[in-house]
């Protein structure tokens, strides 16, 4: 079916939504790009949207809208594969959403106990690895946290693009924690991927000179000035470096 102006409406189809937009403060300050998809049904006027979950089934939230806010605000996902999860992968991320609502209201056991449960689940699954990581540094046991945080280097998925709002946070941890070696390790892989984000390149320049490779991570914040001229904080950084002779 089409509306007035010719759009096609397609009817049961995949619908996607690009919220673009900055979060977090001072040192967490990142790019978030949020995407969500939705199934659309035609109803003779307008388009009744349902939510998908992470795991792309109906939510039960439901929007009406418009034909013409339709077209402005989603994109049609022409081919679109649902994820497809495992009862045990299933089981882990309700266990690890659990255990960041703990979180985030500073209940440190009770998250450890829920990102734990979802380990036992899905021995790699990312969210709750993380958060296990950031449990243990809010409880203060930096040698936990540390162990963790190596752990979840070399799970590969953590650089899937819907793991991105993740990904550069984590490395922000690590260098907090003076892993450096393993925080540029991060940053190389995630760059592999995503090689012209700034905020990767100034976040691995950031992580080279706190870990002494001073020339190195001049290179690199160059790099994300070559990429975004206005980056202030990788501008101060390279002239402190200047400064320095380097």
């Amino acid at each position: 079916m089409s509306d007035k102006a010719g759009n096609a409406i397609h009817e049961g189809g995949i619908y996607k939504e690009t919220h673009k937009g900055k979060v977090g403060t001072g040192d967490t300050t990142r790019d978030s790009t949020i995407e969500t998809y939705w199934i659309a049904h035609d109803q003779g006027g307008q388009v009744q949207l349902e939510l998908l979950d992470m795991n792309h089934e109906p939510s039960g939230y439901k929007e009406t809208v418009e034909y013409s806010e339709l077209a402005n605000r989603f994109v049609y996902q022409e081919g679109f594969e649902p994820v497809k999860q495992t009862p045990q992968q299933r089981q882990a991320d309700r266990h690890a959403a659990r255990g960041e609502r703990h979180l985030e209201n500073n209940e440190y056991l009770s998250a450890e106990f829920e990102f734990n449960k979802s380990l036992k689940s899905e021995e790699d699954n990312v969210r709750a690895n993380f958060g296990l990581g950031k449990t243990y540094v809010a409880m203060g046991d930096q040698d936990k946290a540390r162990e963790q945080f190596k752990k979840l280097v070399d799970i590969d998925e953590l650089l899937d693009p819907k793991h991105k709002h993740i990904f550069n946070e984590f490395g922000i941890q690590l260098r907090k924690m003076g892993m450096y070696a393993e925080a540029v390790k991060h940053y190389h892989k995630a760059l592999n991927i995503e090689k012209t984000d700034e905020n990767l390149w100034f976040n691995l320049g950031r992580a080279l000179c706190e870990g002494g490779m001073l020339a190195k991570g001049k290179a690199a914040l160059q790099r994300a000035l070559q990429i975004n001229p206005e980056l202030m904080e990788a501008k101060v950084l390279i002239a402190a470096l200047e400064k320095r002779g380097l």
